[in-house]
């Protein structure tokens, strides 16, 4: 065999065996599984259950105005008593969980509590 076949048959094995170092040695090294999700895609936790209706006091009247509603997959938001709100903001004590074409859902002490557009009027103590 000749000389420089013999020579260009091991620098080919060295190659070889540094490429699969190096791959081995990366893959090793992953800083995160790509198989996950990441933290801002993973589905929030389910609100809290709400306190049995025997526990509760007769429901309060609450008197918001909405003026306007902005549905939006990313940012919802919603105009009450001259706020502008966003998911998650708080207006009186009550926290805004979803905002839908012409009303807003708020939250508050195991209470649901939907308020249709220009009425101020409250729909509806969904519990």
């Amino acid at each position: 065999m000749r000389p420089s076949l013999v020579f260009y048959l091991l620098a080919f094995g060295a190659a070889l065996f540094v490429f699969e170092a190096t791959a081995a040695s990366e893959l090793l090294t992953l800083r995160h599984n790509p198989f996950t999700r990441p933290e801002a895609l993973k589905p929030k936790p389910p609100p809290p259950p709400a306190p049995p209706q025997a526990l509760l006091e007769a429901p309060e009247e609450i008197e918001l105005i909405v003026s306007a509603t902005m549905v939006s997959k990313h940012a919802p938001m919603a105009i009450v008593d001259g706020e502008l709100l966003a998911v998650g903001d708080r207006i009186r004590g009550l926290k805004l969980v979803a905002v839908r074409e012409g009303k807003v859902v708020f939250y508050r002490d195991g209470r649901r509590y939907v308020f249709e557009i220009d009425n101020g009027r409250k729909l509806g103590d969904l519990q």
